[in-house]
């Protein structure tokens, strides 16, 4: 008897361990209002009361793989939801060499979304780069771009270190160059 007892309490005792990892553990996914998507990198920026919250998937995209951009914009203080069609452009980032546009500026508008509130669009890059999709917003009676930053493939960092160290070298010369001629100027 006290063994099926046993048997029994612990049959009833196992899903509730079992249900306490949701509970207690750490969540498999970001739970958040963009629920169940899961954005490499979410972006919020604000122009006046509006947020813009920019996502992209997937995590690390490769060149010549098309990835899923999702734009949401609203109200922060009453929740509004923005409609207005947005502009956006697309640039290559260059060390040195300034951006290349990498696609024609268009235009793009929401309600792809159960609530009808997100801008979607897709992209394929060809290159592994650091890319910047600019948007385009209404503030007041000007446009302000905003710009969201997104990394394609694995990048070369060698020219911005090599830059980073040739910046700080030229640095550490000219300053014992007027250090020199301090001392020469006292001495004469």
């Amino acid at each position: 008897m006290r063994k099926s007892a046993l048997a029994l309490l612990m049959f009833v005792a196992l899903p509730s361990f079992a249900a306490a990892h949701h509970i207690l553990g750490i969540p498999h996914y970001m739970y958040d209002e963009n629920y169940p998507q899961i954005p490499f990198l979410e972006v919020i920026a604000q122009v006046g009361p509006t947020d813009l919250n920019f996502t992209y998937f997937p995590g690390i995209p490769n060149p010549g793989e098309s990835v899923r951009f999702k734009l949401y914009v609203h109200n922060r203080d009453t929740g509004e939801v923005f409609r207005d069609p947005l502009t956006v452009h697309v640039v290559r980032k260059r060390f040195l060499q300034g951006d290349a546009a990498v696609v024609e500026p268009f235009e793009i508008r929401p309600g792809v979304g159960p609530e009808k509130n997100d801008y979607k669009f897709f992209l394929t890059f060809e290159a592994a780069e650091a890319y910047e999709v600019r948007v385009q917003f209404p503030n007041g009676d000007g446009v302000e771009v905003i710009p969201f930053p997104v990394v394609i493939g694995k990048t070369d960092d060698r020219p911005l270190l090599f830059g980073a160290v040739g910046i700080l070298g030229m640095t550490v010369v000219s300053v014992a160059m007027v250090k020199k001629k301090r001392r020469k100027k006292r001495v004469s």
